[in-house]
């Protein structure tokens, strides 16, 4: 059985049935309903909100503007309800998410303690936790969900209608690294092993459900452990955290400037998770085929 991902509706004239359905028409429709006033919003809250203490704010408007361009773009050109924008079960995916990426990131920890590459100094109080979680969590979730619904439920999800889902999780992920390189310590060799790690770690977690919200908590938790709790660096950005500890050691192994993602550690390990992640969507019957319907 196979199962058909966008309806081509009857209603429209025949000449916009034609440029809806083909490439160069869901690639524009998806500028002029998602992009064009995504950046709008960029230019727009840097000129009237400049101050570097409006950020979390800024980055707010940015993602709501996101969210309501991509519902309109799915609404009013693929004809079709945002499934995977749905509240309904988002809780158990946005809790699974979240206990992967902190189960994950701290078996990186881990790792590099044992072998001596990250060394405890102080540990906050309870009091600095809750601090960090105030000022942290929305800064990182509203990252995290900009860069989720860019690089998955856009990117991913419509280079699959052309090439399939593997290679669109491949192009998709290499993007993903790449639009790091202007990061703190990045390299081209870093932009390609994040997205060899991350980016198909996310993109499994969105092909094993089909929604943004198991690759957004994933997302999420694995920079907020990674910086907030444990103070290294996310993708070469520092901010306040709970915990105070240094990486040390060679740069295949500490990541070096850029932070423990550019660690020889978390490419294994986020191969690993992202790998058993596309087996079970695979089971699932989550993989397109070129044909635009998913493989039963």
């Amino acid at each position: 059985m196979r199962q058909t991902v966008a309806v081509s509706p009857t209603s429209r004239a025949p000449w916009i049935q034609r440029v809806g359905a083909s490439t160069a028409g869901t690639w524009l429709a998806a500028l002029l309903f998602i992009a064009l006033p995504f950046i709008a919003a960029n230019i727009g809250t840097k000129l009237f909100m400049p101050d570097a203490g409006l950020r979390e704010w800024r980055n707010l408007i940015k993602a709501l503007v996101l969210i309501a361009g991509y519902w309109a773009y799915v609404r009013f050109w693929e004809r079709r309800p945002a499934r995977e924008l749905s509240v309904s079960g988002a809780g158990a995916e946005l809790l699974a998410g979240l206990l992967l990426g902190g189960l994950l990131f701290s078996g990186v920890v881990a790792i590099l303690t044992l072998l001596g590459a990250y060394s405890l100094n102080s540990v906050g109080t309870l009091g600095d936790l809750g601090a960090v979680l105030a000022s942290m969590a929305p800064r990182i979730a509203a990252g995290a969900l900009i860069e989720e619904l860019i690089f998955r439920l856009v990117l991913l999800r419509l280079l699959e209608r052309s090439f399939g889902t593997a290679w669109a999780l491949a192009i998709s992920s290499l993007l993903f690294g790449l639009a790091h390189l202007g990061n703190a310590g990045a390299t081209p060799l870093i932009g390609v092993l994040l997205g060899l790690e991350l980016g198909l770690l996310f993109g499994a977690a969105y092909l094993l459900t089909r929604r943004i919200w198991l690759c957004a908590a994933l997302h999420f938790a694995w920079n907020f452990v990674q910086g907030a709790v444990f103070s290294i660096a996310v993708s070469g950005q520092s901010g306040e955290s709970w915990l105070h500890g240094t990486l040390t050691g060679p740069a295949w192994l500490s990541g070096g400037a850029f932070g423990a993602e550019g660690s020889l550690v978390s490419v294994v390990l986020c191969l690993a998770a992202a790998g058993v992640l596309l087996r079970l969507a695979s089971r699932r019957g989550r993989y397109m085929a070129r044909s635009g319907t998913l493989e039963a």
